[in-house]
């Protein structure tokens, strides 16, 4: 039975620390600008070896999993700019600040 509350306990804090859409992004139309706007207007969103044209329709790959939940965070002001790029860069290596950059310019005031 204690081995039952801790995994719960530990399910519970997991789910708390992600970003308020990560599990249910459809009803995120803020965020869902944000990336079509950006989408637009950073083309081609690049990080390292992947490039994410439409990110509002979804993939399942661990690497555009990584940069949505980081961008909503992002969005949500759950992480400062700084920390965003800092965490984009040492997922996907370095070269990708004029992608940052431009999410960046884009974020609306907050």
């Amino acid at each position: 039975m204690r081995y039952f509350r801790i995994a719960i306990m530990t399910a519970a804090l997991g789910a708390a620390g992600c970003a308020p859409d990560a599990l249910n992004n459809a009803g995120a139309t803020g965020l869902n600008g944000f990336l079509d706007q950006i989408s637009r207007a950073c083309a081609p969103l690049q990080y390292g070896g992947y490039q994410f044209s439409n990110p509002a329709s979804g993939t399942s790959d661990s690497g555009y999993d990584f940069w949505l939940d980081q961008t909503s965070r992002l969005y949500y002001r759950r992480i400062s700019p700084g920390t965003y790029s800092e965490s984009l860069n040492s997922y996907y290596g370095a070269g990708n600040q004029g992608t940052i950059d431009c999410t960046l310019r884009n974020l609306p005031p907050g």
